[in-house]
Formats: C-alpha cells, sequence, structure tokens
C-alpha cells in the first residue's frame, strides 16, 4: 500500500511565460529569452519548431515575427520562490530546481484535506488528480502562473506523468498502469537512456520500454554495467534512484546528480587572463555552493572553453573529494594552462563537477587544521549568501570582474544564465 506520493511540478515555458505576464503586449505571440541561443520560449513559438537550445539565428529564420529578449534571472527566481512556496502548503517536503521541484505527499493527510471537495472523488474518495489540480489553481491564482502537475508512485513516474500533462495539465498515474504506460515509451523517454545506449538497444531491435522488458537482468549489466541494473528497473515502472534525504528535506528519496554545472558566453569575447580567471572562479564557487547544499562532495572537474572562431575544447581531471573552492580551482587553473593555447579571445566558459559522493556529516578527527578553517569560512560565507544573496560577498578571482559587469543582489549579471544542469 503507497503511504506517500511523488509530485513533479513543472512550470510552463516559465521564462517567456513570465515576460508575457510582465507585458501584456506580448501575449498571444511567439516570444524566446536567451543570448545566442533559446533559453526559454512561449508556446506561440513552439508552434515553428523552437525549443531551448536552438540557435536566434535559426529561430529568426523560422519565425520572422519572434520576440526575442534577453531575460530577467533575478525577477525568474522571484517568481519560482512564489511558486515554491505555495507547492509547499501541499507537501511533506520539496527540492526546487529552477523552473521545476519534486515533492512528496501524505496519501493519508491527502484523504483528509480533500475529503470537502466537492468533485474529483471516486467512490468517496479524493483522488490525487484533485490535489494536482487544487495546487495548479492555486498557482495561477496567486502567480498568473501555468504549471503541469504529474503525480506518481516515485520520482521517475511522477516526471513522466507531468511531460505528458504539458502544457497546464494534470495527470496521475496509478501504481496499476505504470508498467503499461513504461512500456509504450518509446526507449529515449525513458530516464537513463540517451544517444548512445538508444543507438545500442535499436541494434537489437529494441525500439519502446516493452521491447526493452525482453532483456534479463543479467543482459542489461553485460551490456551497460552497473546502470543496466537501472534500466531493468525502470522499464518496469520502478525508481531505483536514491534511498536517503535529498537537498529538499526529509524523506524525498533523490540519486546523486551526474554532473553540477555553470557556464556562461563572455559579453564580448575576453582574452584577458584575469577577467578569464576570475570567471571560472566565480561559476566555480556557484556550482560549489549547490555542491555543499546538497552534502555531497565533488571527485572530478571539467573546464570547457569556447574560442571566438566556434572551436570548443574540454579536459577534465580527478582529485580527492572535496566541496572546497581553492582545492577545485587550483585544477581549474592547470587545465586552462592547457587547454588556453591558442591567440584567439575565448567567447564560452564552463566548469562541470562529476563523480559525487555524499559528504561527511563530520569531518575527520584527523583533517588538517588549515582545512577545518577553510570548511568554517566556507560554512560562515554561504550562510551569509543565503541570507543577503551571493552578491553581497565578492570572493578571490571574483574580485577581477569589479567595475567590469554590472551586479545585483543575486551577484554578476552575466550574459547568459549559470544554472545547474
Amino acid at each position: 500500500m503507497i503511504t506517500t506520493l511523488t509530485l513533479h511540478i513543472d512550470v510552463d515555458a516559465f521564462f517567456a511565460s513570465v515576460e508575457q505576464l510582465l507585458i501584456p503586449a506580448l501575449r498571444g505571440r511567439p516570444v524566446a529569452v536567451g543570448n545566442g541561443c533559446i533559453a526559454s520560449c512561449s508556446y506561440e513559438a513552439r508552434r515553428y519548431g523552437l525549443h531551448a537550445g536552438t540557435s536566434l539565428t535559426e529561430a529568426k529564420k523560422r519565425c520572422p515575427e519572434l520576440v526575442i529578449l534577453d531575460g530577467q534571472y533575478p525577477i525568474y527566481r522571484c517568481f519560482a520562490e512564489q511558486i515554491w512556496a505555495i507547492c509547499r502548503r501541499y507537501t511533506l517536503s520539496l527540492e526546487t530546481f529552477l523552473d521545476e521541484a519534486y515533492g512528496q505527499v501524505d496519501v493519508e493527510g491527502l484523504r483528509l484535506s480533500l475529503a470537502e471537495e466537492p468533485t474529483g472523488t471516486a467512490h468517496g474518495r479524493p483522488t490525487p488528480p484533485l490535489l494536482g489540480q487544487r495546487l495548479q489553481r492555486q498557482v495561477r491564482e496567486e502567480s498568473g502562473l501555468n504549471v503541469s502537475v504529474g503525480l506518481g508512485a516515485n520520482r521517475m513516474l511522477a516526471k513522466l506523468a507531468s511531460k505528458a500533462a504539458k502544457p497546464a495539465g494534470v495527470r496521475w498515474i496509478s501504481p496499476i498502469e505504470a508498467a503499461d504506460v513504461v512500456a509504450a515509451l518509446p526507449i529515449r523517454s525513458i530516464p537513463g537512456i540517451g544517444a548512445k545506449t538508444a543507438s545500442i538497444l535499436a541494434d537489437l531491435n529494441i525500439i519502446t520500454g516493452g521491447d526493452l522488458r525482453r532483456l534479463s537482468r543479467e543482459d542489461l549489466v553485460a551490456l551497460f554495467g552497473i546502470r543496466g541494473e537501472g534500466l531493468y528497473e525502470r522499464c518496469r515502472g520502478n525508481d531505483i534512484d536514491g534511498a536517503g534525504p535529498g537537498s529538499g528535506g526529509p524523506g524525498i528519496p533523490r540519486r546523486l546528480p551526474r554532473t553540477i554545472s555553470r557556464e556562461t558566453t563572455f559579453h564580448t569575447p575576453q582574452s584577458d587572463q584575469k577577467q578569464i580567471c576570475g570567471m571560472l572562479f566565480y561559476l566555480l564557487e556557484r556550482a560549489m555552493r549547490q555542491v555543499r547544499q546538497s552534502h555531497l562532495a565533488a571527485r572530478t572537474v571539467e573546464l570547457v572553453i569556447r574560442y571566438d572562431d566556434w572551436k570548443q575544447y574540454a579536459a577534465s581531471q580527478s582529485l580527492e573529494e572535496t566541496e572546497l573552492d581553492r582545492e577545485v580551482f587550483a585544477v581549474v587553473e592547470t587545465l586552462l594552462g592547457r587547454l588556453h593555447t591558442r591567440r584567439v579571445s575565448l567567447r564560452h566558459v564552463g566548469v562541470v563537477l562529476s563523480n559525487f559522493r555524499r559528504a561527511e556529516a563530520t569531518p575527520s578527527l584527523f583533517e588538517p587544521a588549515g582545512r577545518r578553517r577553510r570548511r568554517d569560512l566556507h560554512a560562515a560565507v554561504d550562510a551569509i549568501r543565503d541570507r543577503w544573496g551571493h552578491g553581497a560577498i565578492v570572493a578571490g578571482e571574483s574580485a577581477n570582474l569589479l567595475g567590469r559587469l554590472r551586479q545585483n543582489d543575486y551577484g554578476f549579471i552575466l550574459r547568459t544564465p549559470s544554472l545547474t544542469k
């Protein structure tokens, strides 16, 4: 018997929807937010085949009347916080990202809280879709934005449900139908299956989730190693991603993220080494702050650079697991010296952290005093930034950006948003 449900809430066309809400003249028109490529576009724009990642040059060719905006990340963040505050009224705990969130709902509490609703019941008992409809209605009334809501027995099913409900819908995948729903999906729609894995499966004539079930657990492990275990469970509607609490609060099952990254395009192509290092340190400390908030430690860092002639290079290096900025930045500087060898300005830089482990709750008794002091310093700086915004403190090489980039409470205003992936 299920005692808790998982919710997935996804804000529809988030950035573009906020702009249409704030600027009435944009309503009903194709709108895209981004710089260089689309970060978010309205559903009117999607009718032209536009989507996140489409270059703005190509977008204008497909849709000449497209309205393109740079975006206002601090404003989007305010809307997101308002929406998540509403969602917390309905959930035991909530794990939030920029435009989506996962929450846990107590089934008995759901029954009691919805018992007075005149509609949406089956045999006199409240149904999960009623919860989603009520939450959706309250978000629309209080924020003016539409969300899609998915409900299921686990995170995977909830996310699949919200995707099927878009835009502005509610979908509940019950335990009885879960296996059949996943069986009908194309394999690329199953979490954990990317282009490379799909190509291998296609060679075996595996096209849908139902086809994937024909392979035994042993077959999948032989093909994909430990990932095969996950594929075996997911194609049956089970989610093995995570035991243990998530960063959103106790009780949220959460897998370790594959990567946490921050990246941006320079306002103008950059060759000044101090500014390049300043930007990399800023991006890295934003990523490492997310690592610490998630109670993780990173063991691999990758540096990505793109020259002004669009040639892109990347290099990664392993390190001892850490959640301290300086220990990772020393490796980033080494990678930069290895990659940045041409006399061409850089257009884009990014850092990608991966290979995570859960951080120890308490430091080792034998931890060096200097490292303990750095850990305490990070805790103090993070606490200040949590209260006053990241821009309250400018640290390390980030000081090289002072006077060169505009700032607000959130931090430096970048040409493209620095978001978690």
